[in-house]
């Protein structure tokens, strides 16, 4: 929306929100920011979340709403909840399921707390709008985890696969449950058949007719049991960074930097462009572009706009850079689409476009995983401290993350966890 209005689109914007329903935030948000385009921006963003729930709920509870709303938004932003399946979210690397599921029962608990406190008169709005969807999210995501459990154990001849396959029926029953409660007891079934959308064994908008039980396996019941899934033991060049080392400084661990972009060491501006950090943009934090949107592409070179990351390793030779952007178009039309450059030291800088593609598919799993993730190949001489540097090319370009492959990467959804020295 920012790129449109400072690329003078400002007679008529048209947005497809799929479903009315549950769309009321991000549709209210449109519409505030059509109406008045300066009102907000990267900095006071997080306040429109607060106001609007003081708009719905009263001021008492407006922070913790909005805050919880605001959270919300950056979890469900990283997959469709229709779209998750059993092998969304890695159950053996990172802890990644198990983190997923923990971060939407926490919010869940903070608003079943809300929900205890608010007047009563205010409850039935509640549960439609902030409620329902937490529960909705955290019994899909555990169920899903269920599957990839039944499955990894069934394979394995382990009894356990049995446990895991029963807790995903009955999470899918409570499924159903939260459903008949939000269709049939809420407010006298005022929203009824309004979220019957299937969203379980999803295949498109009309396909299948009703929810699907994800397929499971039972092995025999006096199967022996294995030991629990384990993560490896860490090797770390954490202890590589100086003692008394000041500033955000990352490390290498099981072969691999993992870097949040609004992270970095340093910031190099030239000219009128600066770095903005657009918080929550990122599906593990946040993310950083350059302003104006409107400004001159350059070359990757001297002392032009790029952004620095400190990093220690223990490893050396060959290795790869892989960058999360969000999905922004190609909005120039350009043969060569919105680009970016890359290095690692004093290397020349690699200049990579992020959105080309003759394939429709293409741009389907971007939109579906809401990212573009981009590799580039690199040579690293010796361990120790080394200066990761993101160059901006084009303007328009938001990076999340960063992600240096040094060998140990594991495959996971969302990518490792950030190794900052805190």
């Amino acid at each position: 929306m920012h790129l449109a209005w400072e690329h003078q689109v400002r007679q008529v914007w048209v947005v497809n929100v799929g479903d009315i329903k549950p769309m009321e935030f991000p549709i209210s948000f449109f519409l505030d920011y059509a109406w008045n385009p300066t009102a907000w921006n990267e900095d006071n963003l997080p306040t429109y979340y607060t106001n609007w729930a003081r708009n719905q709920f009263g001021a008492q509870y407006a922070k913790e709403i909005g805050d919880i709303m605001r959270l919300y938004a950056r979890y469900t932003a990283r997959r469709k909840p229709e779209l998750v399946d059993a092998n969304t979210y890695s159950i053996q690397n990172y802890n990644e399921a198990q983190t997923v599921i923990k971060e939407f029962k926490d919010l869940q608990v903070r608003a079943e707390k809300v929900n205890e406190e608010l007047p009563s008169n205010y409850r039935d709005a509640f549960f439609q709008l902030v409620l329902h969807p937490l529960k909705a999210n955290a019994i899909l995501h555990e169920m899903y985890e269920s599957v990839a459990l039944n499955r990894w154990y069934a394979a394995k001849n382990d009894g356990q696969a049995n446990i895991y396959a029963d807790k995903a029926k009955e999470l899918f029953k409570k499924d159903s449950l939260l459903s008949v409660q939000y269709n049939k007891e809420l407010a006298g079934g005022k929203w009824n058949h309004m979220m019957d959308q299937v969203h379980i064994g999803y295949k498109s908008w009309n396909d299948p007719k009703v929810n699907i039980l994800p397929e499971l396996k039972y092995v025999a019941a006096d199967a022996l049991k294995s030991e629990p899934i384990k993560e490896s033991q860490h090797k770390t060049a954490k202890d590589l960074i100086p003692e008394g080392t000041k500033g955000k400084v990352f490390f290498e661990q099981d072969g691999y930097v993992s870097i949040e972009a609004e992270n970095y060491s340093k910031a190099v501006i030239r000219g009128t462009v600066t770095w903005k950090t657009i918080p929550d943009i990122g599906r593990t934090g946040s993310g950083i572009t350059p302003f104006p949107v409107t400004a001159t592409a350059v070359q990757p070179e001297k002392d032009n706009p790029h952004t620095e990351y400190d990093f220690y390793s223990y490893g050396s030779g060959e290795l790869k850079i892989s960058a999360y952007f969000s999905p922004t178009l190609n909005f120039h039309n350009e043969e060569k689409g919105l680009q970016y450059a890359i290095s690692i030291d004093d290397e020349k800088p690699q200049i990579i476009t992020i959105n080309t593609y003759t394939d429709n598919n293409v741009w389907e799993r971007w939109v579906a995983s809401n990212i573009i993730i981009k590799k580039s190949a690199h040579h690293m001489l010796m361990p120790g401290k080394h200066v990761l540097k993101y160059w901006m090319v084009q303007p328009g370009v938001v990076l999340q993350k960063l992600v240096i492959d040094l060998g140990g990467e594991k495959p996971s959804y969302l990518g490792p966890p950030e190794t900052l020295n805190k």
